[in-house]
């Protein structure tokens, strides 16, 4: 998928870049002199390609998927070889105590036994990344926990927060809704026999989206965390996953290691793991 980068756009990312260098001192990174945090992953390469940042940490998936296209990004960007910043697995989120988690992971499951899980996978470049492990059983979540899977059940319907994210979720050149967790969500709300309806969200507010009902899954690669497993329910592991450095080729001799990268602006989306592996939890400073 190919986005057109508008002047418009250009001045957005460049004035959010002025306001988030103020918050994140070269004390407040593990490496790098200053990050910029981006609404989302495709303005990660988006400010790349504007050259607003030197390095983009984002993940694996996405990154390999647009670096082996023929597209702009392609031709001018590149992942750092030899360099994992995190290597991670996702899952996907309900609200907190909700059975909706355990449900979809038991549909993920036995997806994954019929093969429509490979099937759906192999068209988007990524069956060697599914995790999916068919010898668990999930046990019946409590009536508690069925309350709100039965508010969805009732809805006909599950509202699914994503964001653009391709080869997950992403505008096809006919501007439909495509992609692997696109696909697999319409999957699993066929075995509840359900609608699913997606909604754009912004990654950073996520949380508060879901708790609100505003949306009912956070369905969109998210990385799985103790902190978000504490805060949300969270499913199996379905997909495997890690963080790299993207750079445009001009300087692939320049940034090698996290060293190189001491005086580099470094981008990530907001929010995101790849954003923890560049900025410091308060603990650790």
């Amino acid at each position: 998928m190919k986005r057109i980068l508008t002047i418009a756009l250009a001045v957005l990312m460049i004035a959010g870049c002025v306001l988030s260098f103020a918050s994140c001192s070269n004390e407040d990174l593990k490496f790098g002199k200053s990050f910029t945090p981006a609404e989302d992953q495709m303005s990660v390469l988006l400010a790349l390609n504007a050259k607003t940042i030197d390095v983009g940490v984002m993940d694996s998936v996405m990154a390999g998927y647009y670096m082996s296209q023929d597209t702009e990004f392609a031709n001018s960007l590149m992942i750092v070889e030899g360099l994992t910043l995190a290597t991670e697995q996702y899952g996907i989120a309900a609200r907190k105590g909700s059975g909706l988690a355990d449900a979809v992971s038991a549909a993920l499951i036995e997806l994954a036994k019929d093969g429509k899980v490979a099937e759906i996978a192999t068209k988007y470049g990524l069956q060697n990344e599914i995790c999916i492990d068919t010898s668990l059983v999930i046990e019946e979540p409590d009536a508690a926990a069925m309350e709100d899977f039965n508010y969805v059940m009732g809805q006909g319907k599950m509202i699914v927060g994503y964001t653009d994210f391709a080869p997950i979720s992403y505008k096809d050149a006919n501007g439909n809704l495509v992609g692997f967790d696109v696909e697999l969500a319409k999957a699993v709300a066929a075995l509840f026999n359900i609608e699913v309806e997606f909604k754009l969200i912004n990654w950073n507010t996520k949380e508060a989206e879901l708790e609100s009902k505003a949306i009912d899954l956070i369905w969109n690669g998210m990385t799985i965390t103790p902190e978000r497993q504490e805060k949300m329910a969270v499913t199996i592991p379905y997909m495997n996953n890690k963080q790299v450095a993207v750079i445009r080729k001009a300087d692939q001799d320049k940034y090698k290691t996290t060293d190189d990268m001491k005086k580099a602006i470094i981008g990530a989306e907001d929010g995101s793991a790849g954003m923890s592996c560049v900025v410091k939890e308060k603990e650790e400073e």
